[in-house]
């Protein structure tokens, strides 16, 4: 029994060391793009056996007789007579038979490859669809269409799915092409993964092994963020280098557990249960933003300390009580990336490229509305404004900056922001905008109270309250002109009469939506 006790607790240290080196032990040693090639199939092969290579063709080298001076001089000249003639006539009999034969093998192979044909026609359509299938596959994951790339990267992490053995699946892949930006929000598993036996002993009076000492819930959220840390550098190591033709500059990587997954630590069976029935999504443990330049300062395989290096290199936030399921804010979260939520809609409501400034203006203060703010706009600062709300009985305020943009944003507008949020003593910042972001935009962002919203993220945040919106590329002709502040005016050659006029006298005749917001004279009078 005492053998026993000492096997347990050299089996609960050997899980320690194991998950200390699950980046190493899963890390692939080399990752590559897919090869799109290799996943055709090929067409039904016929076999023709021994058809498949004709006969060699008679030559007449073979046949004709030998000559020589001295042949030619012990030989009369009508036997050398004879002699070629019967050499000829074989010859051109060995012609005859070699046609015969050539005939008969091609009607053979014909007849053969009309019922091979016809026996595997089916099986060559599908053949032939499937491969049609991948090109197209292909050039919709170069174009960076957004469905696709996230089906790529589905593929792509196939096999790291289930790795370490045990470990969940279920891993959710988003990206906005505009910022050049993959979200990967990754199934964790739950505390219980780390033992909180640490050594077993015999009991004489019970003659039973238990356990004598138990880990410390320090020592167990300690390892168990080194898991979580470990599992977000080998994503975004593979997101990056499987990427197949400069597709994705920024890795958003969110780290969620299931509430109901088993295993939730130190807490009490019930309380787990009591905790997790309020919840139904994925809490998420984990969340950091890496862009390419970032990550490839950072060597994967000398990491003493994972946990530590995401938090100081990518400002990585880390759930304080994984053991309580207490979230922390994704830095993207999936909803506002999700690639089927934004093509659902990508067809209704109005177009935020074309809108006229007024409508534009409009759709976002509802947004804001709708999230709970109530706006003031910030004097001399066109486009930005000072939101206010109160969340479980406490006020926070924020500095909204709206840019209406196409291609992509400088990383100084997200500057700007982070300074307006120190100016006015905000809590965050919230940048939406109707273009894409340079990685550096991120970069600036990691560790900072500032949320970005940029492109199909905004018609996605769009969509989640309830207002279905669209970015069309405006035609030539109703092509709004970009202005100060970074919105779009009126199109050229408008008198600011029509619709989208920014004129001082339309704005002041807005309906109200009944929402509290600032009242229209308060508002600004140039477009914003």
């Amino acid at each position: 029994m005492r053998e026993d006790a000492a096997v347990r607790t050299e089996a609960v240290e050997q899980r320690i060391q194991k998950l200390g080196f699950v980046l190493r032990s899963t890390m692939p040693r080399t990752v590559e793009p897919l090869n799109f090639e290799a996943q055709k199939e090929r067409v039904p092969f016929l076999d023709l056996g021994d058809d498949a290579v004709p006969a060699p063709v008679p030559t007449w080298s073979d046949f004709a007789p030998r000559t020589g001076r001295l042949r030619r001089l012990l030989t009369k000249e009508a036997h050398r007579q004879a002699a070629q003639a019967t050499a000829e006539q074989a010859y051109t009999n060995a012609l005859a038979r070699y046609r015969e034969q050539e005939a008969a093998r091609l009607a053979r192979i014909e007849e053969r490859s009309r019922a091979h044909h016809e026996a595997s026609g089916a099986d060559r359509r599908r053949v032939l669809a499937h491969n049609a299938g991948v090109d197209r596959f292909r050039d919709r994951v170069l174009t960076g269409d957004p469905e696709a790339v996230s089906d790529y990267y589905a593929r792509v992490f196939a096999p790291f799915a289930a790795r370490p053995a045990g470990f969940p699946r279920g891993h959710r892949f988003g990206y906005v092409p505009e910022s050049r930006l993959l979200l990967v929000e990754w199934r964790l598993p739950g505390i219980g993964v780390v033992p909180r036996e640490r050594e077993y002993r015999y009991n004489p009076a019970t003659k039973s092994v238990g356990v004598h000492r138990w880990r410390s819930i320090s020592e167990v959220r300690k390892v168990y963020g080194s898991v979580c840390a470990q599992l977000a550098i080998r994503t975004v190591h593979v997101a990056l280098y499987a990427d197949p033709d400069g597709l994705v500059q920024t890795v958003v990587f969110n780290g969620v557990v299931a509430p109901d997954n088993e295993g939730d630590g130190g807490r009490d069976p019930g309380q787990a249960k009591e905790g997790a029935g309020n919840r139904k999504e994925p809490v998420c443990l984990i969340s950091m933003s890496a862009s390419r330049r970032q990550f490839a300062r950072l060597s994967p395989a000398d990491l003493d300390d994972p946990l530590g290096e995401l938090r100081s290199r990518f400002g990585a936030r880390v759930s304080a009580f994984p053991d309580e399921l207490t979230a922390v804010s994704p830095v993207l979260p999936y909803a506002l990336a999700d690639p089927h939520l934004v093509v659902a809609v990508s067809g209704k409501g109005p177009n935020l490229l074309a809108a006229p400034p007024e409508e534009f203006d409009r759709l976002m203060e509802r947004l804001l509305e709708r999230m709970g703010y109530q706006l003031t706009p910030l004097p001399q600062a066109p486009g930005s404004y000072l939101a206010r709300r109160t969340t479980g009985g406490r006020a926070e305020q924020a500095v909204v900056h709206l840019r209406r943009r196409g291609g992509t944003l400088d990383t100084a507008e997200v500057r700007a922001l982070g300074t307006a949020v120190r100016r006015q003593h905000a809590a965050e910042g919230l940048l939406l905008t109707t273009a894409g972001l340079e990685p550096q935009a991120y970069d600036y962002a990691h560790g900072r109270p500032l949320r970005l919203y940029a492109g199909r993220s905004l018609l996605a945040l769009c969509r989640c309250h309830g207002l279905p919106a669209r970015m069309d590329p405006p035609t030539a002709a109703s092509a709004p002109g970009p202005v100060a502040n970074g919105t779009a005016g009126p199109a050229a050659g408008s008198n600011g009469a029509g619709p989208g006029s920014s004129h001082p006298a339309d704005r002041t005749r807005r309906r109200p939506t009944g929402h509290a917001h600032p009242s229209s004279t308060s508002r600004p009078t140039g477009p914003s």
